[in-house]
């Protein structure tokens, strides 16, 4: 009997200790399916980040820079802030070297009625330094970084239609590009592949910030 009742108690500890290594197991299990889960969620939104910032040119995604002409316009256009409506405190820019001094200049593109009109919007040109060098009128996109350099400047090139094209040439003189395009004289020279193409939904999309 007493043999008998020792065996029972062994095999019920053995009973209680395997079914403590199963809830242990069932606890790890749980706490992998759900780091494994976390995981997943995460490298998804990561995926999800790249893909968003890749549809962009990179030209046109540096958060710093955004912030920093954030402040320029919202200095520069402080007169008419007060009248401007959401649509028309979007902006885009490309950081662009049109000079070969290392440095990028700040092409901005300026959208809604307030900037925009039949003829075309108001892009702004900045220095590096954050100067104004221009302030185009009546400018439409894309615009293309040409290789043919004017006075150490890179042109300028715009599509005018009819096949038919406007390049905007450093003015040494006046140390600025053309102001209104409009006014410069068509040309039947197309860019060339070795231009760069700015503000093309197809081949240069540019990322839109609010000032």
């Amino acid at each position: 009997m007493i043999k008998n009742k020792h065996l029972m108690a062994g095999f019920v500890a053995v009973v209680l200790m395997l079914s403590a290594c199963k809830k242990e197991s069932e606890k790890a299990t749980v706490k992998i399916d759900s780091l494994a889960a976390s995981q997943e969620g995460s490298t998804k939104d990561s995926v999800k980040t790249v893909a968003e910032q890749s549809d962009y040119q990179s030209e046109t995604t540096d958060n710093a820079t955004a912030e920093k002409l954030k402040l320029y316009l919202q200095d520069y256009l402080k007169t008419d802030l007060p009248s401007l409506e959401a649509q028309d405190r979007k902006f885009s820019f490309y950081a662009v070297d049109l000079n070969n001094d290392k440095k990028d200049e700040y092409l901005i593109s300026l959208s809604g009625r307030a900037f925009c009109g039949s003829g075309g919007c108001t892009f702004l040109l900045l220095s590096n330094d954050l100067k104004l060098i221009n302030r185009f009128t009546v400018m439409n996109p894309p615009v293309f970084r040409s290789a043919g350099i004017t006075s150490g400047w890179n042109d300028l090139i715009l599509i005018s239609g009819n096949e038919k094209y406007k390049h905007l040439k450093w003015d040494a003189k006046t140390g600025k590009y053309p102001s209104n395009p409009s006014l410069v004289k068509d040309t039947e020279i197309a860019p060339s592949g070795h231009d760069f193409i700015m503000w093309d939904d197809n081949f240069s999309r540019a990322k839109i910030f609010e000032f």
